[in-house]
Formats: structure tokens, C-alpha cells, sequence
């Protein structure tokens, strides 16, 4: 048995355990997201972003087994970290349903660090194929917008109102326009959209909320800024697809 074949194994088997983890569990998350919710907690249907991103890692963990020469490299660095990832996942989704907020916290932060190492991994491999970054770029916007609101929640739990003289709808606001920032810097960096995108759509999740009127328009000037990096960053690399195929002429 080749190398990618015994790693993409490694990778199903975690996966298994994960969506199994997921499956037992995790119908319970968005209750409990919803008995104190944060403001800056999007409306329940965005969370089914997670059918995407699970169909997405299994596809990418499926190409595992074909993957053939220098594009095995991309496996091979990622052979700890994906396994890693998958036990992060299964923890959190174990811990927020036991409701120890705090703990579920800690871990999300890890499970979205283990997410940029493995994003960057992937962009330093020149042998990586066009498909690689994509269940990642969606995985990791989404667990960056999960972190955010999981730090909210463990405050709202604990009925901390105030934060260095702030309270939650000043936080709110800050983290949105931190939230639209970060996206904004992230697919101008990386030229990946995607990311972004699912910033988008959470901010849209987020705006359809009966909430204040200042966060609702705090929401729709980061979704008009953040869909015009997108639109930026897609026609930016047309315009560098197109250029190379005529200078390939």
C-alpha cells in the first residue's frame, strides 16, 4: 500500500469519528446556541454552511486515495494535522453540548489555529492542486466566525455585561467591523475569496435577526465592503488567468 492510500485511510477513519461525534451530538448545538444567544450569533440556518464543509473534506479526503507523484506532498504534510483537526472538531461539538462554554472555547481557538497552519501548508506547496484550498478556505472562514461568536457566548453565559467599559452591543459592533476587516485583509492577501464569502453569509444570517437597528447597519456596510472585495478578487484573477493564457500564446 502506497503512502497516500495509508494517509487518506488515517484521514477517513477520523473523519468517520468526527461526523460520527457530530451526528450524536451535535442536533443539540443549535439549541443550546439558542437558549442565551450572543447578538452577534447568526440565525440558526446558517449553520448548515457544516453540510458544506463536511461534503467538501470528504471529497478532499477521498482524493487521497488517487492522488499520484508530487501532489501526494500535500497529504504528507497534512497527515498529524488533519487527524488533529477532526479530534478538535469532534471535542468542541462533545463540550458545547455539555455546555462548559469555556472549555468549548478554548478548543474552537485550537481547532482554528490547526485550520491557518493547514491553510498555510497547503498555499506553500507548489504541488498542490486546484481543488486542495477549498474545503479549507469555507472551513476555516466559518471557524473563524465560530471563534467570535463562541468567545460572546462564554460572556453572555456568564452574564458578563461589560468588557473594559464596553458592553455587548459596543462589543458587537466592534467585532462585526473587526470580523468585516480581517476577511477583507485575508482575501486581498491570499487572492481567496472564499473565505470572505462565508463571512458574507454569516453577516447575512446575522442582518435577517431581529436586532438593533445600529448593528443591523453596522452588518449591511460590511457585507456591501466585503462583496466588493470579492468581486474585486475574482475579476483580479481572471484578469491573471486571462494575461497568462494569451502570454502563453
Amino acid at each position: 500500500m502506497n503512502v497516500s492510500k495509508r494517509i487518506a485511510i488515517v484521514n477517513l477513519l477520523f473523519y468517520i469519528f468526527m461526523i460520527a461525534i457530530n451526528y450524536s451530538a451535535g442536533s443539540n448545538v443549535g439549541a443550546i446556541a439558542n437558549e442565551k444567544s450572543a447578538l452577534i450569533q447568526p440565525a440558526g440556518y446558517a449553520f448548515s454552511i457544516w453540510i458544506l464543509i463536511y461534503l467538501l473534506l470528504l471529497l478532499w479526503i477521498v482524493k487521497g486515495f488517487f492522488v499520484r507523484g508530487k501532489k501526494v506532498s500535500v497529504y504528507i504534510d497534512l497527515q498529524v494535522l488533519i487527524p488533529v483537526n477532526f479530534l478538535l472538531n469532534g471535542a468542541w461539538v462533545l463540550a458545547f453540548t455539555q455546555q462548559k462554554i469555556l472549555l468549548s472555547t478554548v478548543i474552537i481557538l485550537l481547532l482554528l489555529l490547526s485550520l491557518i497552519v493547514i491553510y498555510r501548508k497547503i498555499k506553500q506547496n507548489v504541488n498542490r492542486g486546484l481543488f486542495d484550498l477549498i474545503p479549507f478556505s469555507i472551513y476555516l472562514g466559518w471557524v473563524s466566525v465560530a471563534s467570535i461568536v463562541n468567545i460572546f457566548t462564554y460572556f453572555v453565559r456568564n452574564d458578563i455585561t461589560t468588557f473594559l467599559g464596553i458592553e455587548e452591543l459596543g462589543w458587537t459592533v466592534i467585532m462585526l467591523f473587526f470580523g468585516c476587516a480581517l476577511a477583507v485583509s485575508f482575501s486581498l492577501i491570499n487572492q481567496d475569496a472564499l473565505y470572505t464569502l462565508v463571512f458574507i453569509w454569516s453577516y447575512i444570517a446575522i442582518y435577517v435577526k431581529d436586532q438593533e437597528e445600529i448593528i443591523n447597519r453596522v452588518t449591511l456596510i460590511c457585507i456591501i465592503i466585503m462583496s466588493v472585495t470579492v468581486l474585486y478578487v475574482v475579476i483580479s484573477k481572471l484578469s491573471r488567468v486571462k494575461y497568462e493564457v494569451t502570454a502563453g500564446k
